[in-house]
């Protein structure tokens, strides 16, 4: 018999809709390490960036915007501004929810 350790005990717990959360967040996160850390500072333990002109995702988790606006944003092309990294649909509610994990 196999016995499960607490992380997976506590996942077990969760419901099924907090499962989904804290793999869109994890996702989210992945992205901005993978993509957005390039410019933006993303928080958390990753290094600073040095392009001053773009926010961090703390600064902008702070502005309180709509998910909507950021969904927005995140899926347009932004020419000379931001690369056009086209990302999935999954991949923009991650961002977006690691965004708005950042919030204080």
């Amino acid at each position: 018999m196999r016995t499960l350790t607490l992380p997976a005990l506590l996942l077990l717990a969760l419901p099924a809709a907090a499962q989904t959360q804290t793999q869109t967040l994890a996702q989210g996160r992945a992205v901005a390490q993978t993509w957005c850390a390039n410019c933006h500072d993303i928080g958390g333990t990753t290094p600073r960036s040095t392009n001053d002109a773009a926010p961090s995702f703390p600064t902008i988790a702070q502005r309180n915007p709509e998910a909507a606006t950021l969904r927005t944003w995140l899926s347009q092309r932004h020419k000379d501004r931001m690369p056009d990294y086209n990302l999935s649909r999954a991949e923009v509610d991650g961002v977006v929810a690691y965004i708005f994990s950042l919030r204080r």
